[in-house]
């Protein structure tokens, strides 16, 4: 999924003129996911201050990009998620209709911002102005790249089939039956959780509607909370060791980065 992510980046990146390596991509990736089990979301403004530092990315268009790769997760995940419970699974029952309809409320309000236009501001040199109007002038540019739009739009959905395999590996070790395209409901409600954002890392918080989307699916809840941490520790065991290598290469390439600046 990391691998995907850092791609998916490097392509939107493209819009804004900047084309990054891609392995250079990958580390701020990991060191982004590591540092945002921090309050605050630290990881998202380490990348936001790195990126505009070594490569010009205005934090207005930082914010752009940062906003289309979550709702192209979003738009790939609950699409899927509802299509799946849909064609396959029983509305009859209130716990799946309930998880249809919020996959559906997420689907929708997602498209919308991608493609209802935003008026570029004009003639003030007020900073929070030329913030908004650079925002403006980010998200137009955006939009009219809908080709790379939907390339990144597949890549997202990439990520988020990589975390529906790791699901239904952890489900078939534990020995619970699950219809195959059950993981892939559960792999987009980890994503639509993991983006909210709400605890650092989405700590619990993942795990608690992962473990109510299992109830949907008519699995016992405590299978899927067992499942939910299960999961969580796979992804700790990524971030502390690949991100914690990421961190000290950075770290080692540009010690400043690590520094307060000095005013």
């Amino acid at each position: 999924g990391v691998i995907v992510g850092s791609y998916t980046i490097q392509r939107l990146m493209a819009v804004f003129g900047i084309k990054p390596g891609f392995w250079e991509m990958f580390h701020l990736h990991n060191v982004t996911i590591l540092l945002n089990y921090l309050p605050m979301k630290f990881g998202t403004f380490y990348r936001a201050n790195y990126l505009k530092r070594h490569h010009g990315l205005l934090y207005a268009h930082f914010t752009v990009l940062f906003i289309y790769l979550l709702i192209l997760m979003i738009i790939a995940a609950t699409g899927v998620g509802f299509t799946v419970l849909v064609t396959i699974y029983d509305l009859n029952r209130d716990e799946t209709l309930v998880l249809a309809i919020i996959l559906l409320a997420f689907q929708i309000f997602s498209i919308v911002l991608v493609f209802i236009p935003m008026p570029v501001i004009r003639g003030t040199n007020i900073r929070a102005a030329i913030a908004l109007r650079n925002f403006a002038q980010g998200r137009m540019m955006m939009i009219k790249n809908k080709g790379n739009l939907f390339v990144s739009l597949l890549l997202a959905a990439g990520c988020f089939l990589v975390s529906s395999v790791q699901l239904g590996i952890i489900y078939h070790s534990l020995g619970q039956t699950v219809h195959p395209t059950g993981y892939l409901v559960l792999g987009s409600i980890a994503y639509v959780t993991m983006f909210l954002g709400i605890t650092p890392g989405s700590l619990g918080l993942r795990e608690i509607a992962l473990a109510l989307g299992a109830v949907a699916l008519g699995i016992d809840f405590t299978v899927g909370s067992l499942a939910a941490v299960i999961d969580r520790a796979v992804a700790l065991a990524w971030s502390f060791t690949i991100g914690t290598a990421s961190t000290l290469y950075l770290w080692h390439k540009y010690p400043q980065d690590f520094k307060k600046d000095e005013k």
